[in-house]
């Protein structure tokens, strides 16, 4: 009788079995060193809804562990097979849903019904673990169609000192690399519904027909994203934005910050294409939140003329110029922290990570820095000056608006007398 994988591990039986029938797809990792992978399918199962599934992992004993998974390779909803040694010479293999770009955790609830076949267990510095899936067809996550010429997979290891654990649930590390591919499962099947790798022959090799790498996304895009975005709303809007009260210059505020609000939408557009190749558009926080905040930002520069407008008229600020000013300053804070979002979301080193956050508090500080050196000099020339007259009408002149130049006095507006 088979002992169910989530509450034991099986005893290698047969030490040396490491290879598949003739029936079974198989394919190695490229990348990787003998890290291998088949699956076969009864006929029975391929012609019904349920049934059983046989399924392979082997890998040397220098990798902590290796996976393969049954979905995209960004493994949202994927079902996961994790294998690592259980410290007494046999195998654990660890049934897990994946979640996305985040490493997956063991649940009962979502775990398939899998039992470790003879044939499993570790020899002469190989992991082995032969598997029976009663229901791989169907899970919480999603379902794969045996009868498809196309069934995406994806494979991904992690090189290190072996784990050593019997539990189910025991945590892995982030893995070095991953791997994707499509399968032929009409390549894969089986004349009898039976344990598959149980002669001993050579191990299996790349390139089996039926097996098709998938063409992984240049990650070049998400690198030029992260960046862009990163360069917008870290340094250039704020820069901008500090132009204003520094030089008294609209145009030049307008036209810098222009500059980067299209920016913005170039990089969001990378970003986009990068996220639907890789199947992570709009099912993670990353992708909506920064899709929300960069839509919102699309009626700024809009609010900009009109706060512009309004103080040409009246010589002061009125309440689109601060929906203008309060508008851009949350969604530069709110931009900042989807950047760090992203970095969860694509498990950047910390030396980016820790780059991104001094540079962030620099330019913010540098911002608030002019804004509250402007303030002051305001209020301290409207208690000292009050009131000045006009040279050239005669009239008095007051403080128009604190949205002048640091070092003159050009923007007022004219107080007629009685007035």
């Amino acid at each position: 009788m088979q002992t169910p994988l989530a509450l034991t591990t099986a005893i290698a039986a047969l030490l040396s079995a490491t290879s598949v029938s003739a029936d079974a797809l198989s394919t190695c990792a490229s990348s990787a060193t003998d890290v291998c992978y088949a699956i076969g399918v009864p006929t029975t199962t391929a012609s019904e809804t349920t049934g059983n599934m046989y399924i392979q992992i082997s890998a040397p004993t220098t990798y902590t562990w290796v996976a393969l998974g049954m979905g995209t390779q960004e493994m949202a909803g994927a079902n996961m097979f994790i294998l690592y040694t259980d410290g007494t010479g046999n195998v654990t293999v660890s049934s897990r849903q994946g979640t996305g770009e985040t490493t997956p955790k063991y649940s009962a609830s979502t775990a398939s019904d899998i039992q470790l076949m003879s044939g499993s267990g570790v020899t002469n510095g190989k992991m082995v673990a032969n598997i029976l899936c009663t229901n791989c067809k169907s899970w919480s996550g999603g379902s794969l169609s045996t009868t498809s010429t196309s069934v995406a997979m994806i494979g991904a290891w992690k090189s290190g000192a072996s784990l050593d654990s019997t539990d189910p649930s025991a945590s892995i590390s982030y893995h070095d690399a991953h791997t994707a591919f499509d399968l032929d499962l009409t390549q894969a099947t089986l004349t009898t519904d039976s344990n598959p790798f149980t002669s001993a022959a050579t191990t299996t090799t790349t390139g089996s027909s039926g097996v098709t790498q998938a063409a992984r996304p240049d990650p070049k895009v998400i690198y030029a994203h992260g960046l862009g975005m990163a360069l917008v709303f870290v340094v250039l809007y704020p820069l901008g934005s500090a132009l204003m009260p520094m030089l008294g210059k609209w145009k030049l505020h307008a036209g810098f910050q222009i500059v980067a609000w299209l920016g913005m939408w170039a990089f969001f557009g990378l970003g986009v294409y990068g996220a639907q190749v890789r199947n992570l558009l709009f099912n993670n926080s990353h992708t909506l939140f920064g899709t929300v905040v960069v839509c919102l930002l699309a009626i700024q520069p809009a609010l900009g003329q009109l706060h512009h407008s309004h103080f040409m008229k009246t010589g002061g600020r009125g309440i689109v110029s601060y929906v203008h000013l309060w508008w851009g300053r949350i969604l530069l804070v709110l931009g900042t922290i989807n950047g760090g979002l992203g970095f969860q979301l694509t498990h950047t080193s910390h030396g980016w990570i820790t780059a991104y956050s001094i540079i962030a508090v620099v330019f913010y500080l540098f911002y608030a820095v002019v804004k509250v050196f402007t303030a002051m000099r305001h209020q301290r020339r409207s208690g000292n000056m009050g009131k000045m007259m006009s040279p050239r009408t005669g009239y008095s002149v007051e403080r128009a608006d604190d949205e002048v130049p640091m070092n003159s006095y050009n923007s007022q507006r004219i107080v007629y007398p009685g007035k």
